[in-house]
């Protein structure tokens, strides 16, 4: 089938470009909720939020009911939380960190629920012709961790709660003074102490980017893949049929690895807070 004809040659090669454009860089408002700041990506994490207690409210009360049979998801559940506690936690913080661990497991696990979220597809309306015509298509959630505006805010939210916790541990002038290390020269101490200041802002920075790249870079790689059916269905139904085949194989593979990507990204995200945090309670 030559789609050309359908929805005409120039609508068909604009559609992917604005699809990609508006999944990656748009944020669409929700309709009469725009004047709050209400868009897509507030609505994911809205969702993600209202998951997480769907999920883990049960899961508590399973938990406290004893060292009893709870099922496979409880003890899939339990073995993440306690793969966080052994494995990142506890090396950098010792076991005097176990009283942080809500704060790291709800980093963990909202990150991870917000880049899940965003390969859930969903039906949107979109044009198929010059006249204002549209057609339900499934095309995609958002994903709320691919905008720098929310892994910005997470990452303050770390950046203010690390710090926090080391001021509360040490007092603020011994963290003030242990910004620069003991034993340094003192004509080296103002050079060190710009250099720790710039660490310090660079940490947040490279949270927030971390997260917000390589969540973008792969649907931006799924998006392209999908084109593929775009770009060749103009040649014909025997280009289009081919390249299909492509587009699935191709686009499941990206797909698998955006779900690996999900997971770990959610668990660099936790694992340097730890290490931030660890370097503001124990300077040493």
């Amino acid at each position: 089938m030559d789609l050309a004809p359908i929805m005409g040659l120039d609508l068909l090669n604009q559609l992917p470009l604005a699809w990609i454009s508006e999944h990656l860089m748009g944020i669409e408002p929700i309709a009469g909720l725009s004047w709050l700041g209400i868009s897509k990506h507030v609505v994911v994490m809205l969702i993600a939020a209202v998951l997480l207690l769907l999920v883990f409210v049960p899961f508590g009360k399973a938990v406290s009911a004893g060292p009893v049979p709870r099922g496979p998801m409880t003890n899939a559940l339990e073995s993440v939380l306690l793969f966080l506690r052994d494995e990142v936690a506890r090396p950098f913080l010792g076991q005097e960190g176990d009283k942080f661990l809500p704060v790291i497991w709800t980093f963990f696990f909202f990150i991870l629920f917000c880049n899940l979220l965003g390969l859930v597809p969903i039906p949107v309306k979109v044009p198929i012709d010059h006249h204002g015509q549209t057609q339900w298509m499934w095309f995609g959630a958002v994903t709320a961790t691919g905008k720098m505006q929310v892994t910005g805010t997470l990452a303050f939210m770390a950046f203010a709660w690390y710090h926090a916790a080391g001021i509360k541990a040490q007092g603020l002038v011994p963290y003030i003074r242990h910004i620069v290390p003991g034993g340094v020269p003192l004509l080296l101490v103002p050079l060190i102490a710009v250099l720790e200041v710039v660490g310090h802002i660079v940490k947040p920075c490279a949270l927030m980017i971390r997260l917000w790249a390589n969540m973008t870079g792969g649907h931006a790689v799924l998006y392209a893949v999908l084109n593929f059916v775009f770009a060749f269905g103009i040649l014909g139904a025997a280009a289009l049929a081919g390249m299909s085949v492509v587009t699935v194989v191709g686009g499941f593979a990206v797909v698998c690895l955006e779900i690996f990507v999900a997971f770990l990204q959610a668990y660099v995200f936790t694992f340097l807070v730890v290490v931030f945090l660890g370097g503001s309670l124990h300077p040493h």
